[in-house]
């Protein structure tokens, strides 16, 4: 870390190397940083939305519920009614000059977010674009101060957008051309491949006076081919799934309050439960898969968040019956297409053609129990992860709007269990709310594993920092843990940014600048020039006898790319000291800090600041699309 100094002439503060500081790892993030609800013991933490007839039930107190493990009464130990708090009509997300933020939101903190997951690695082509185009139709029509995030699902998880209040940051993200992408990784097996695959199987089948058209062993060893090949592509698909949710509910855990997880998908791993009635337990039919959902549950449970699969399908027709489907020549007749297997009048046993006859049928009846299997792994996931599944529906816009506003209204209760031990094992979990037949809608059971418990990865990764600070003092930013792509914005400290791409015969670089830093000097980098208004109010300056005042702040700058890989990153340590002259002119203009950042010309990338008062501990934070900045970077041309 660099050790910086800025100087007291007001508009030409620059970030300039001076000397090596210790940096002490800061305490547990403040209230607006950090879960209300702060657990040292190994407690469970739910939350419960109750609704009577669709509507949210408000107003009940902590006695109306009853909580049961494995069977066991639990004593609830903490109780939180949580409702949106009701902004002012009149507040509006202020309007900013071009390539000028802030961090600023009018907006209380809300309840709950939502993150909005678009899968491409189970959803079929055709139905990506559907869904891109509801979300827009949703963003365009969503009001102010509804935080939400988004992300897409294809072979890894890519960040879109972090959490914003402003509906139009979130749309401007889903229209970039670098992000408006319909991806096919042809993990899943569509349903034209299965078509395909079975009106080949039925061209060989085909009767002659010999027998079929082609050997019945060839026929039988191709299927078996087929099925495997569907099968092994199915489970890598579940895999990749599920280690995309784990990679989401990892980023989910750095910031409090409930998580909504918005899911457009058309196929989800599938699982069902093992003697729910008492213990319970969760498989996939799959042994070596088992392990990896329970692991992605548990990393859910700890970070708080509901998965709501919605199906991307919508509502639609058979594939048979598709304009693009193609009938074999085996498979055309009317006995086919009614799927009558015994054509020889007075036969009782199905003849070899007759098998035949009825593949139409049969591959109606397969869709059909696809779906059907789909829509049921997806109710029972969400019930798992204390959501809810929506199905046969083309009100995707909709359906976001329901979820997001049906789910800001809803109870956190927690208890210590009486079984305290880890074992692994599965516990179910009920809960029951007495005054009338209430709807509830909660995680059902939980894994003993300290995965599941909540801020499980923070503990760890504090941990991992003090032991860090501890062998390397000085080593560690104390705004590492509130730089993660994605993370809300912090306003303790309220400050404005101008960002702007640096011209080419750009001013030479600051005094004492190593000369890997200079600007420009890599054909394959551009430079931008960032300028830092820090509210000044914000910030806990120490006086001197003589009026001038001192303070030591942290800025910390640090560019992503869309798979949340570090491209660029910078930390600096700021003396600040003013005059009085200077003091007076600062309260009203802000400490003004000037940085350079290079950054890869070629890409979409976002920038992530951030700024720790070292006296009052207080932190800000604020998270830019460089495409937003004017003019848009190259690559974005």
């Amino acid at each position: 870390m660099r050790h910086f100094l800025a100087s007291t002439i007001l508009a030409s503060t620059v970030l300039i190397p001076q000397a090596q500081q210790p940096i002490q790892v800061p305490p547990a993030p403040s209230a607006d940083q950090e879960p209300g609800l702060r657990v040292t013991s190994r407690n469970v933490v739910i939350d419960v939305i109750v609704t009577n007839n669709g509507k949210p039930v408000t107003g009940l107190p902590k006695d109306a519920f009853k909580v049961t493990e494995s069977g066991q009464p639990q004593t609830v130990s903490f109780f939180e009614e949580n409702a949106p708090t009701p902004s002012p009509q009149s507040v509006q997300i202020p309007k900013m000059p071009p390539d000028v933020f802030t961090n600023f939101s009018p907006f209380p903190k809300p309840p709950a977010v939502n993150v909005l997951l678009l899968d491409s690695l189970n959803t079929s082509t055709e139905n990506q674009s559907w869904v891109h185009k509801a979300a827009l139709q949703f963003l365009k029509t969503a009001k102010p101060g509804s935080r939400m995030a988004i992300f897409t699902m294809g072979l890894g998880l890519h960040f879109i957008q972090g959490f914003s209040d402003d509906p139009t940051v979130l749309t401007a993200a889903l229209n970039n051309k670098k992000n408006n992408e319909v991806e096919n990784v042809g993990a899943m097996t569509s349903q034209d491949e299965i078509i395909s695959q079975q009106n080949l199987i039925g061209l060989m089948s085909a009767s002659t006076p010999y027998g079929t058209d082609a050997n019945p062993d060839m026929i039988a060893a191709l299927q078996t081919f087929m099925n495997e090949n569907n099968f092994s592509r199915d489970v890598d698909r579940n895999y990749l799934t599920l280690e995309n949710l784990q990679r989401l509910a990892t980023f989910l855990q750095g910031f409090p309050g409930r998580k909504n997880i918005i899911w457009f998908t058309e196929k989800l791993p599938g699982i069902f439960v093992v003697n729910f009635s008492v213990i319970g337990g969760v498989q996939t039919g799959n042994p070596s898969l088992n392990v990896t959902v329970s692991r992605t549950l548990a990393m859910l449970a700890a970070a708080r968040a509901a998965l709501y699969p919605v199906d991307a399908r919508g509502t639609s027709v058979n594939g048979i019956y598709a304009a693009q489907n193609i009938v074999s020549t085996a498979n055309n007749t009317a006995q086919q297409m009614s799927g009558i297997a015994n054509p020889t009048p007075g036969s009782t046993a199905p003849t070899s053609q007759g098998v035949n006859t009825s593949a139409m049928l049969q591959q109606i009846n397969q869709e059909d129990q696809n779906r059907n299997t789909d829509q049921l792994n997806a109710q029972l996931i969400a019930d798992q992860s204390g959501g809810r599944a929506f199905a046969n529906s083309n009100g995707l816009a909709e359906i976001i709007d329901k979820i997001s506003s049906n789910s800001s209204n809803f109870y956190t209760i927690a208890y210590t269990p009486t079984n305290a031990s880890m074992d692994g094992n599965y516990r179910k979990i009920e809960i029951n709310v007495s005054g009338a037949k209430y709807q509830l809608s909660y995680r059902r059971g939980y894994f003993a594993v300290d995965d599941a418990l909540p801020g499980s990865s923070l503990a760890v990764r504090s941990k991992e920092l003090q032991q860090l600070n501890q062998k390397a003092p000085g080593a560690v930013d104390p705004l590492l843990p509130f730089m993660d792509l994605g993370m809300p914005q912090s306003q303790q400290v309220l400050y404005k940014l101008h960002v702007y791409p640096a011209s080419a015969d750009a001013s030479p670089a600051a005094p004492n600048t190593p000369p890997n830093t200079q600007p420009n000097t890599q054909q394959d980098k551009s430079t931008y020039k960032i300028d830092f208004a820090i509210n000044a109010s914000d910030l806990t300056l120490t006086p001197d006898p003589d009026g001038t005042r001192k303070g030591k702040v942290n800025i910390s700058l640090a560019v992503y790319d869309r798979y949340a890989n570090v491209v660029s990153h910078e930390e600096h340590l700021v003396d600040l000291n003013f005059t009085p002259d200077a003091w007076a002119a600062i309260q009203s203009s802000g400490v003004q800090l000037h940085a350079r950042l290079l950054v890869p010309a070629k890409g979409n990338y976002w920038l992530r600041t951030g700024i720790f008062d070292r006296t009052s501990r207080k932190v800000g934070t604020m998270e830019i699309p460089l495409s937003a900045v004017v003019p848009i970077q190259q690559a974005a041309k």
